[in-house]
C-alpha cells in the first residue's frame, strides 16, 4: 500500500509548522492532541500556542485531510501544497486548508490510517 509521502502527524507536524510564523529556529512539536470525534476522525491539537482542528475523512476514496487553524495560513504554505504532487487538489484560504489525495484508498487502508492518526495523537501528550 502507498502512502502520502507525510505520515499522519507529520502531516499535522508540518501543516501546524506552517501555521506559525518565522519561529524556524524552534521545534515544532505538538503540545497537546485530543481526539473529538472518531467519524469523521476530528483532532483538536495545539502547536507553539496555536490551536488546529484536523479532520480526516475518507470520501470517495480519496483521503481528505481538513485543517483549521487559530490564524491564518501563509501564501506560501498553500503554494507549498499545491505544488505537492501526492494531492489532487488543495484548498486554502484564511485559516482552512483542505487536502485531498491523488492516491486511492480502500476502506481497509484508511482504517489502518485511522489508527495510526489515533494513536500518533495519543502519543504526542
Amino acid at each position: 500500500m502507498h502512502f502520502l509521502k507525510l505520515m499522519p502527524i507529520a502531516v499535522i507536524t508540518a501543516a501546524m509548522g506552517l501555521v506559525a510564523c518565522g519561529d524556524s529556529g524552534s521545534n515544532a512539536g505538538i503540545e497537546s492532541c485530543q481526539i473529538t470525534s472518531q467519524k469523521p476522525l476530528t483532532l483538536e491539537t495545539v502547536q507553539q500556542g496555536v490551536p488546529v482542528k484536523i479532520i480526516i475523512d475518507l470520501k470517495d476514496g480519496k483521503l481528505l485531510q481538513t485543517f483549521i487553524a487559530g490564524q491564518d495560513f501563509s501564501e506560501q504554505s498553500c503554494r507549498e501544497f499545491n505544488e505537492d504532487d501526492d494531492y489532487e487538489n488543495v484548498y486554502c484560504m484564511g485559516n482552512k486548508l483542505v487536502t485531498t489525495s491523488k492516491q486511492s484508498y480502500s476502506e481497509t487502508d484508511f482504517n489502518r490510517l485511522e489508527q495510526q492518526y489515533i494513536s500518533e495523537c495519543n502519543d504526542a501528550n
